[in-house]
């Protein structure tokens, strides 16, 4: 005789009895402080990957997205993640790809789209139970692909951190531009880029227990910056809601635009 299933909400219900079986003050105290380390880690990456995914003229957007979706996934995943150990939080893969999209021919509109797009192919890929191919993917796959998401951000990146125009299509035409205005150099943004490379490199692991480095980098810099008044560029005014006026609209999607993006 098959086996009743239980309906998803008693079954999720008695999932969580057994979490916090034997929960007590001391357990509750040890979750507040990781969540803290936990957020406090996210928090830099968050704002860094938000300015990664769009272009410069988007920045401000780029970084409150990044700090909202941080937000709404680590809440998401821990309700709802299905594995008793779990990593949730911003990932460079998709910085790269979605400002590949912002910076093109489509704008916020196509990296809504694209995002949209992608949530559902996952929603499909999780209740089809996908992931159990994963352990298929050779391990060089996985390395290449990673190494090379990191050296499409740091030439991205270098723009920023020497303060001139690196702007250009692809990975390619951005070295271009970086090297033909490697002349305007702004010395006070490379200051500030080799600050916070240092803090993040040899800050003392005893102190990275309690707070992260690369927010003490952050911290200082922006610290640095203000005090001494340098005329750096900075991410500009962050939208102070979470409903922002450029928002999806799927009613004037394009579908032509659709196709070409896939």
């Amino acid at each position: 005789m098959a086996k009743k299933k239980r309906p998803f909400f008693a079954h999720y219900a008695k999932i969580l009895r057994n979490e916090f079986k034997g929960y007590d003050s001391k357990a509750f105290l040890n979750d507040v402080t990781a969540g803290i380390t936990v957020g406090a880690v996210a928090l830099p990456l968050a704002l860094a990957f938000g300015a990664a995914s769009v272009d410069a003229e988007h920045a401000a957007i780029g970084i409150a997205g990044g700090l909202i979706t941080a937000i709404i996934a680590g809440i998401v995943s821990g309700l709802l993640g299905g594995g008793s150990f779990q990593i949730s939080g911003p990932t460079g893969a998709m910085a790269v790809i979605l400002g590949t999209i912002v910076s093109g021919t489509y704008g916020l509109q196509g990296m809504f789209m694209a995002t949209f797009i992608s949530g559902l192919i996952l929603l499909a890929a999780g209740l089809l139970r996908l992931g159990r191919f994963v352990q298929f993917i050779p391990k060089p796959v996985v390395t290449g692909f990673t190494s090379g998401i990191a050296l499409v951000i740091a030439i991205g990146q270098l723009g920023n951190a020497f303060g001139v125009d690196a702007s250009g299509e692809g990975t390619v035409g951005k070295v271009m531009g970086f090297i033909s205005n490697i002349g305007d150099t702004d010395f006070k943004a490379v200051l500030i880029t080799v600050i916070v490379i240092l803090l993040m490199a040899f800050f003392p692991k005893k102190l990275s227990k309690y707070v992260p480095g690369s927010l003490v980098a952050i911290i200082a810099a922006t610290l640095i910056t203000a005090v001494f008044k340098l005329d750096v560029r900075t991410i500009g005014n962050i939208p102070g809601s979470l409903i922002n006026s450029e928002t999806l609209d799927i009613r004037s999607v394009d579908l032509p635009m659709l196709s070409s993006i896939s």
